[in-house]
């Protein structure tokens, strides 16, 4: 099924966030770390999310699962964790550089 790939469940979230439709797509981010808790590009995009629409409560929510979960994976993720500087960064770090990569790819765009 469609809700068990987190790329097509991540898609869905940024559509919702797109459409400002902020309680459907945090369900859906919800929904995309869950079945994809591995992928750390989902965290970020879920923590920069609760940036713009969250309370402090949901982002130091975001970043104890994400610390839970010790993502791996995902193209920014592994580019940034994987980074001489970032060697030994706690996950909480890694997500917050991650979050900044994907904010300045945004803006270059």
């Amino acid at each position: 099924k469609f809700d068990r790939d987190p790329h097509v469940t991540i898609a869905v979230a940024k559509l919702f966030w797109q459409d400002k439709k902020v309680e459907k797509a945090r369900a859906w981010f919800e929904r995309a770390v869950t079945v994809g808790p591995d992928i750390g590009d989902f965290w970020a995009l879920f923590y920069k999310f609760e940036l713009q629409h969250g309370s402090d409560e949901d982002r130091k929510e975001v970043v104890a699962k994400c610390v839970a979960c010790e993502p791996k994976h995902g193209e920014k993720w592994q580019a940034i964790s994987k980074a001489v500087e970032n060697a030994h960064q706690p996950i909480e770090v890694i997500l917050k550089r991650v979050v900044n990569a994907l904010s300045k790819e945004e803006n270059s765009a």
